[in-house]
């Protein structure tokens, strides 16, 4: 263990000590009412339950913060930490009571599952262009209106009891969840790329990988065996034999790189012939049918969509491929 690392061990051990001290020097019936919440409630119970739901917020703002301050963890703790501190001052007592209530964490897992669940469905269905910018915002802006929805439940009331009970915290909460989440898809939409990726089957990508490793050890073993051979026979100098055998191993995988992006070119073009060719029969079909204003319409114009997205998608791949290739 390093010198940095002890001390640091030692500072901590010394505060949780210092914490201790008032538990030692405590009164029974003190002790008692502040560990109460393993027995019954108390006010211990609260402590413990707005302990937890910090625990919750320092998490989730963590989790975030790590991905927009990538370039510092120590950053991205301490901007979790003071976040998550003041969140949870002023959170209003009544909401971490309803947390601790069994319909009320029912209620808040329910609402989180449903507004993930929701937002996947009607983006995977409508926008298959994952890693635009568009996509971000297209995110963002769902949030947003979901955050008007919650608001808006505040002022409902159905006559049942316990969904009268359960929207006023429902609707807070949901509201500043859909708030962040909203500021959370612009942050990355704009700090992200504006290119077009398509998923791919990772088995082939594999294959391909474990191919190329192969013929690249197999080429190296060879160029080594010749090595030790000239090295023996003295016909060259060692250093003078290091040098060619580094130029032929940039030369290899030089060769090897280009023949791959050129297999790679042609099967993009394949696929992307393919498409518009598919492409274009929709579009004569969407268009026959009426496109919009008929059901059978709509069908086919959302399944063109699709097709006319996948092409441009390969097309930003393709002219990706010839700027390597230097073909553009």
């Amino acid at each position: 263990m390093s010198l940095n690392k002890k001390r640091g061990l030692l500072v901590l051990s010394s505060l949780f000590l210092a914490l201790l001290i008032p538990i030692v020097s405590a009164q029974y019936e003190g002790v008692y009412s502040m560990f109460s919440f393993l027995f019954g409630t108390g006010d211990g119970a609260f402590i413990f339950l707005k302990a937890g739901v910090w625990i919750i917020l320092f998490a989730i703002i963590f989790w975030a913060a790590k991905k927009i301050f990538s370039g510092s963890k120590g950053i991205a703790t301490i901007f979790s930490i003071v976040v998550s501190l003041i969140s949870i001052r002023f959170i209003p007592d009544e909401y971490i009571y309803y947390i601790g209530s069994a319909y009320g964490v029912f209620g808040i897992v329910v609402l989180i599952l449903a507004i993930m669940g929701g937002t996947l469905l009607i983006l995977n269905s409508y926008f298959p262009i994952k890693q635009h910018k568009a996509f971000g915002v297209v995110w963002a802006m769902f949030y947003f209106f979901m955050a008007w929805v919650f608001h808006q439940l505040t002022d409902i009331t159905t006559g049942i009891y316990q969904i009268d009970e359960l929207l006023p915290v429902i609707g807070p909460w949901g509201k500043w969840v859909c708030i962040v989440l909203g500021i959370a898809c612009l942050v990355r939409a704009f700090s992200g790329t504006s290119s077009y990726t398509r998923t791919r089957p990772s088995g082939d990508e594999k294959r391909e990988r474990d191919i190329e490793r192969e013929e690249l050890e197999r080429e190296r073993r060879q160029h080594q065996e010749e090595l030790n051979r000239m090295a023996k026979q003295g016909k060259k100098d060692v250093k003078s034999a290091k040098l060619e055998q580094a130029n032929r191993d940039n030369a290899m995988q030089n060769r090897h790189r280009r023949a791959k992006w050129e297999n790679e070119l042609d099967k993009l073009r394949s696929e992307k012939n393919d498409c518009k060719n598919k492409a274009g029969n929709l579009h004569t079909r969407a268009t026959q049918a009426g496109w919009t204003r008929t059901e059978a319409g709509r069908k086919l114009y959302k399944v063109w969509y699709r097709e006319y997205s996948k092409v441009i998608s390969l097309e930003k791949e393709i002219e990706n491929l010839e700027k390597k290739l230097r073909i553009r």
